[in-house]
């Protein structure tokens, strides 16, 4: 898993809060000001970076500015513990807190604004997460109400008996000797060479054939289902579908109308 920032002070959460911008949170606070906020839904695998979009634009004629002399906080319900923010400046994705040691270049250090929203324009922000939970987490930022779904695959678990050995270093010394036909003394050097001895067995586990897919905090895993999520959707087939490639062909159409296949809308 992937070392995140911790940001915002000890707690790292999304549902609205804080300091700066008051009890309703930060999107609605850039609401309040007049940015139009928008965030996609977003189904993520547990336990690895899942990066969600956010479009901020300033529709009017006058450039909006974020001053930040507090810390603050972002809530998530429920809560999301790593957690980094990043927004797309000169086509890289640069991290951001609303500080000053997080500014963009272009701001001068003898300004108090920590951001800018420049009129007419739109940003682009994604929010990068690590769930460790396969809960839904509900957002409420104003007048916004996305959805972050969390899933993991079940496998098989299996286990084997393999073998412990104990592992020995044997030196052996320099051994010198007189030779009596070339009248000198001769010698060997010295080396190391290493034993194994096998001291007994234990038990490994380890992931056998994928049997389901905890998603959303419900359980699918019926026998003999093919499953797979992907782009927001669930893909269950009752009967197995051969050798393909599920990232690239999930599922397809005649599949659907004979009833051997369906897709579930995991954001609804």
């Amino acid at each position: 898993m992937d070392n995140f920032k911790i940001l915002f002070g000890k707690y790292i959460y999304i549902l609205g809060v804080v300091a700066l911008f008051g009890s309703t949170g930060l999107f609605a606070y850039l609401e309040s000001i007049e940015l139009d906020v928008d965030c996609e839904d977003k189904v993520c695998k547990q336990g690895v970076v899942c990066p969600i979009n956010c479009s901020i634009s300033n529709p009017s004629y006058q450039s909006k500015y974020l001053y930040n002399y507090n810390d603050w906080k972002i809530i998530f319900t429920p809560e999301i513990e790593n957690y980094e923010l990043y927004v797309l400046y000169y086509n890289k994705w640069w991290f951001t807190n609303f500080t000053r040691e997080t500014r963009f270049t272009n701001i001068p250090d003898a300004r108090k604004y920590v951001f800018v929203f420049p009129r007419r324009t739109t940003k682009e922000f994604q929010i990068r997460v690590i769930l460790n939970s396969t809960q839904r987490i509900k957002w409420d930022f104003g007048t916004l109400d996305p959805v972050i779904v969390g899933y993991k695959y079940m496998y098989e678990n299996l286990s084997k008996q393999v073998s412990v050995y104990r592992k020995d270093l044997i030196e052996v010394k320099e051994n010198c000797f007189s030779n009596i036909t070339t009248l000198s003394t001769q010698c060997n050097p010295a080396y190391n060479y290493t034993t194994k001895t096998l001291t007994g067995y234990k038990t490994e586990y380890y992931d056998g054939k994928r049997i389901g897919v905890d998603v959303g905090g419900e359980t699918y895993n019926t026998p003999n289902l093919n499953i797979n999520a992907k782009e927001g959707y669930l893909y269950i087939c009752k009967i197995p579908v051969g050798d393909r490639n599920w990232e690239e062909y999930p599922m397809r159409q005649f599949e659907i109308d004979k009833g051997v296949c369906k897709k579930i809308d995991l954001l609804k």
